[in-house]
């Protein structure tokens, strides 16, 4: 990886002279290429004063704001591993998170303080700070310091020489997913990741200090390390979409046209919002040089009704693959592809991976347009699941290899994504198990058996919880099931419905069938 690898991804100590001035990030309170650097070395010393080390992990729960780049880029500055958590995650989530991380700090903000008090942090943890105009009335959480953000930052010395630059193995972020057992696991991510993936996408688009890419996608989704590292190395302007407007459509296409945003990547169903809303119109869509889509399959009459409103000079990217290969295949969307009824290609490899399908024993398939499953090699794949090195997939990731689980099939040279091995799947551009959110319906005192399925694609797609009770239990209403769920879950894993049966169908295995599930929830059932 060396030098270059590593500047792709940590903030330089001293911004260049042309630079110094610059937007680095935009908004309601912008912060110019020089602040951001002051501001980062800054908590970055202020984090090794604290006698973190490298490889020691940070995690950062806040609501999306400009201090969470910060955090980000500070942790990475002292060497350590950043664990971003999503704002809008319920607490007994992270505090099961900072369990398994064990970070040495955790950076958070008045509201989320509010929500740890009375936690049990991790022994690991030596500091809590909190970002906010005013010091935090809570001094102590079970014996850990709160610190005010200004004031902890107060205290930093001049510690850089003591961040040793890192090798390519070193890990940069631990992004946690949905777990199967109910339990979410933390996907590790390299300095080889990303410096393969943001090397990769500098060299396809032509970015610079003249652009503005719009970050979208939460800290904690592998998209934003496009947002972040890819805009911050070529000098670009970043704009931090704020969780509040997340969603509200009218909003989001006033911060493309306000700010000239000329960078946007996002999961399909927030690019239909906008087009099917009329919010974004090809006036307000005229700044935009690429538009790129990962995440989940964007159906071809919506993405016709985008393309109608792009110029012809924009370019339309969709990206593909899983947090364990964060992007490792890429396909710019043609004008015959627009024709097509299917969904558009996931292309081809990025740099640096290979892309094999294979037969159900494991063979490369080599008859043309055959479907198998897809199996990713190369600097784009992580070294696995944080501390889940006996799991069977952990010895694929240490050879650099992961298998997807997704099926594909190969169409005049490109791959296309024809559906799931398993039972993980994509909603919103979230990847969940389906398993997990059984686990959580199944905490409830009065469910005795749940089975979740999907019914829909895309933007209208949505889950449908199946449970029988037990004996004596009271049937809840749906609303009783979300509101005991989102002690668990964040509210894009919530169920859409929920419906009481007898008893689970069963397959000739004794097992519960999901097929009779899915069909019944297809037909409304």
């Amino acid at each position: 990886m060396g030098a270059k690898g590593t500047s792709l991804i940590r903030l330089p100590h001293e911004p260049a002279s042309d630079r110094a001035g610059r937007p680095a990030l935009v908004g309601p309170n912008p912060v110019t290429y020089g602040e951001l650097t002051r501001r980062v070395r800054l908590l970055g010393d202020a984090l090794l004063c604290q006698g973190v080390r490298p490889g020691d992990r940070v995690a950062i729960w806040m609501d999306k704001q400009p201090r969470y780049v910060e955090a980000i880029l500070a942790s990475l500055d002292a060497g350590c591993v950043y664990v971003p958590l999503d704002g809008g995650q319920p607490v007994g989530r992270v505090t099961t998170i900072l369990a398994d991380a064990e970070p040495a700090v955790v950076l958070t903000d008045g509201r989320h303080l509010d929500a740890l008090t009375g936690a049990e942090l991790p022994g690991s943890v030596r500091a809590v700070v909190v970002a906010g105009p005013a010091a935090p009335d809570v001094e102590c959480i079970g014996g850990v310091r709160v610190h005010a953000w200004e004031a902890f930052t107060a205290t930093a010395g001049d510690h850089s020489s003591a961040a040793p630059e890192p090798a390519p193995d070193d890990l940069a972020a631990l992004l946690y997913t949905s777990g199967s057992t109910g339990v979410p696991k933390g996907v590790k991510i390299s300095y080889r990741n990303l410096a393969n993936f943001v090397g990769w996408a500098r060299d396809e688009l032509d970015v610079g200090p003249g652009d503005v890419f719009a970050n979208h996608a939460s800290f904690n989704f592998d998209l934003s390390t496009f947002d972040l590292f890819v805009a911050l190395s070529s000098g670009a302007a970043v704009w931090v979409v704020e969780d509040a407007l997340a969603r509200d459509v009218a909003a989001l296409a006033a911060g493309i046209r306000e700010h000239r945003v000329t960078v946007w990547y996002s999961v399909p169903s927030i690019l239909h919002l906008l087009t099917a809303s009329g919010a974004l119109t090809a006036e307000g869509a005229a700044s935009l040089r690429y538009v790129l889509f990962a995440g989940e399959v964007y159906p071809m009459p919506q993405l016709r009704g985008l393309a109608r409103l792009l110029s012809d000079s924009t370019a339309l990217y969709n990206l593909y693959g899983p947090t364990e290969t964060n992007v490792c295949s890429h396909h710019r969307v043609r004008p015959e592809d627009l024709a097509r009824e299917e969904p558009a290609p996931i292309g081809v490899p990025i740099s640096g991976t290979t892309l094999t399908v294979v037969d159900e024993h494991g063979d490369p398939v080599e008859e043309p347009g055959a479907h198998g499953e897809l199996i990713v090699s190369g600097d784009c794949v992580t070294p696995g699941y944080w501390r889940r090195e006996t799991e069977p997939a952990a010895e694929l990731h240490r050879a650099r290899r992961h298998a997807t689980g997704d099926i594909v099939s190969e169409e005049n040279g490109r791959l296309v994504y024809r559906g799931r091995k398993d039972r993980m799947v994509k909603l919103s551009g979230y990847r969940l198990e389906l398993g997990e959110i059984e686990a959580a319906v199944l905490r409830h005192a009065w469910l005795a058996e749940a089975a979740v399925v999907v019914h829909g694609e895309g933007p209208a797609a949505r889950l449908a919880l199946y449970y029988t009770l037990r004996p004596h239990g009271v049937r809840p209403n749906l609303l009783g099931i979300k509101r005991h769920c989102s002690q668990y879950l964040p509210k894009y894993m919530l169920p859409h419905s929920a419906t009481c049966l007898a008893e689970l169908p069963r397959n000739a295995n004794g097992k519960t069938d999901y097929r009779t599930l899915a069909a019944l929830a297809a037909d409304g059932h």
